[in-house]
């Protein structure tokens, strides 16, 4: 009985979720541009989020790959600063 008492109780504390739980310091960015070479979207598209980017605070690395008919690109952030103020700061440039 002693066992079975437990063992319910303890089922129902445990803390269980499907993905973990970890703060991620990484934003991506998704742009697509149907009909356009990957120089077009580059040309187009990357740059003008890149640089519009540069002068966001907190940010360490941007990493950009264009392909045909879209983009992307990976903003690496720093730990010191709140990611929520980053990502409305990258929302609000791009």
């Amino acid at each position: 009985m002693f066992f079975i008492v437990f063992g319910i109780s303890g089922v129902i504390a445990l803390k269980s979720s499907f993905f973990p739980l970890i703060d991620s310091k990484f934003i991506s960015i998704n742009a697509i541009y149907p009909g356009a070479s990957p120089q077009e979207v580059e040309e187009g598209v990357i740059y003008k989020i890149e640089e519009n980017l540069k002068g966001i605070p907190g940010i360490i690395r941007v990493t950009s790959t264009s392909r045909e008919n879209s983009g992307s690109i990976l903003v690496e952030t720093d730990e010191k600063f709140e990611l929520d103020a980053i990502l409305f700061e990258v929302k609000k440039c791009c």
